[in-house]
């Protein structure tokens, strides 16, 4: 595979870098702090059994822009399971990017089909299949929390227009951001959901009485042998009166 050395695999199996022996600390340090937040959401229910042959992980995102069209980035990564005392590491590389966009678009096309995401591993997970490492995690409920209080700040400080269409624009443009900065974390049990699906919703009052709401939902499959995820998805759906946008996510780990 380009990029990777011929022996990379053994090389995965039979030395951690340094980078990893820091996630791996950080990920044993936290993993009680995120199983107690994540227990309503999504309680562990099994330990996983990935399998020792590499498998594909896929990650696609869907935007709607304001014309109502959409930007899709897709990538695919060849990734490795590797049992360790705290749990697995998941070790991965990119091997693809497909993106669809509006050919107005094409300066931000060449960007990301020139971007390379290898750096989101090593993944550190413990044994319940749940990611350890909050840099790249959030539970669901909390993430999206966070994101809602940062668009009602950024409208708090932005002065608004006096004009109706121009204020539920505004307000739907800051929402739809804190929609995009879920997408910025993986949910915490992607690898290994617990539940089959969960929504939250966020309703706000925003100023001349106009209502906001961001709204996720999450759906995936497991498979009943590894107690990994097969497929999932998660939409986020923000609403300003009677405008609305999607961003949608999808997941995909399927053997090769």
């Amino acid at each position: 595979m380009a990029g990777w050395p011929a022996d990379w695999r053994k090389t995965v199996t039979h030395s951690i870098d340094r980078r990893t022996a820091l996630l791996l600390a950080m990920g044993a340090a936290l993993a009680s702090t995120i199983s107690s937040r994540m227990a309503v959401a999504a309680p562990a229910d099994r330990l996983i059994a990935p399998p020792e042959a590499p498998m594909r992980y896929s990650r696609s995102i869907s935007r709607e822009l304001i014309d109502g069209s959409f930007i899709t980035v897709s990538r695919d990564f060849e990734v490795l399971f590797r049992h360790v005392a705290t749990g697995f590491v998941m070790h991965g590389q990119q091997t693809d990017v497909r993106i669809e966009a509006p050919d107005v678009l094409a300066p931000f096309t060449r960007i990301e089909q020139a971007r390379d995401e290898s750096g989101l591993f090593p993944i550190s997970l413990d044994i319940f299949g749940h990611i350890t490492s909050m840099q790249i995690a959030q539970p669901a409920q909390a993430s999206l929390r966070r994101a809602v209080r940062e668009a009602l700040s950024d409208i708090s400080t932005h002065p608004i227009s006096e004009d109706e269409r121009e204020q539920v624009s505004h307000y739907l443009n800051t929402l739809q951001r804190a929609g995009q900065r879920v997408t910025a974390h993986l949910p915490t049990d992607l690898f290994a959901p617990a539940v089959l699906t969960r929504r939250d919703e966020q309703t706000i009052a925003l100023p001349g009485g106009i209502e906001g709401k961001v709204e996720t939902v999450f759906a995936c499959e497991r498979d009943s042998r590894t107690g990994l995820m097969q497929a999932a998805s998660r939409q986020i759906l923000t609403t300003v009166g009677q405008s609305s946008r999607t961003t949608r996510e999808d997941w995909i780990l399927a053997p090769i």
